[in-house]
């Protein structure tokens, strides 16, 4: 009941949010289960146990670009930053990851992380990817 409540209070950003998703990567947006809103995230370097396929995140807010990326470890000594302000980036948020420095103190960073639990798994495969062009 209480998912269905916040569901509820916040159904006009999940289909603007799903809007969004669609015109990336329609396939994902049919299949998408959770999606995340976060302000002035930072964290240390986590797994996604819950998920069960790659997520897309998109970040928004005065922060300064090149920062606030997410940062996923590839192998034990590459890291890829991927920049998803003011677009859409998918990781494999299987492997550790986390929010790269920016000025929390100083700017604004906002952001939707798109992921899927249960149903379909797909095998981790590479901890980025291109993003899909319909």
């Amino acid at each position: 009941q209480r998912n269905a409540k916040k569901m509820e209070r916040n159904q006009h950003l999940w289909e603007l949010a799903m809007k969004a998703m669609d015109e990336v990567d329609s396939d994902f947006a049919t299949k998408c289960t959770e999606i995340a809103v976060t302000y002035g995230f930072t964290g240390s370097p986590h797994i996604d146990k819950q998920n069960s396929t790659p997520f897309y995140g998109l970040s928004l807010g005065d922060f300064t670009e090149g920062t606030g990326c997410v940062s996923v470890e590839c192998s034990a000594r590459v890291l890829a930053e991927v920049n998803t302000k003011n677009r859409l980036g998918r990781v494999d948020g299987r492997y550790p990851h986390f929010v790269s420095q920016y000025n929390i103190h100083a700017e604004e960073r906002f952001s939707l992380i798109y992921y899927e639990t249960g149903g379909r798994y797909l095998q981790p495969g590479p901890a980025v990817f291109t993003v899909p062009h319909s």
